[in-house]
């Protein structure tokens, strides 16, 4: 059984402007490899939290836009959901080419919750080694929550 690392550390977080979320997102996530680039030996996954929850949402739009190719290990992928469900809304995909995810701009998870959890992303690596011998990489994450709970977001 391979060993787990967990970070503290969170993404780079911005909420985007009303021009941006007319694309669907309200929330915008940047990760570099030097953020997950840890652990050692048979480490092969890092736990990233993105950020708190509100305690009654919804999410309803999710897309992974690898902007620089992750290197320096040979398989590594990330997946995306809470701490309730890790893989709720990107289920494990390459992070080895440059692009958008496939897929996740036309299919849209709806994932919903009445308690407050965690978003994270999970990079694993499947193969020898670990994720700190990453040597480049950046990712967007692109996800619309809905704060079910303030009227003054609800449209």
């Amino acid at each position: 059984m391979a060993d787990t690392a967990v970070t503290i550390a969170r993404a780079d977080t911005s909420q985007l402007s009303l021009q941006e979320q007319s694309r669907g997102f309200s929330n915008k996530f940047h990760v570099d490899f030097s953020d997950v680039a840890f652990g050692s030996g048979n480490i092969d996954t890092v736990t990233m939290t993105l950020g708190a929850l509100p305690s009654n949402f919804v999410l309803n739009n999710a897309l992974v836009n690898i902007t620089t190719a992750f290197a320096g290990t040979t398989a590594f992928s990330v997946n995306i959901g809470t701490t309730s469900s890790t893989s709720a809304l990107v289920t494990a995909q390459s992070v080895k080419t440059a692009g958008v995810l496939a897929g996740l701009a036309t299919t849209a998870t709806i994932v919903k919750g009445t308690a407050s959890v965690n978003l994270v992303a999970i990079f694993t690596n499947a193969t020898g080694g670990s994720p700190s011998a990453l040597t480049a990489g950046a990712l967007d994450i692109y996800l619309n929550i809905v704060d079910l709970s303030d009227p003054t977001k609800l449209g």
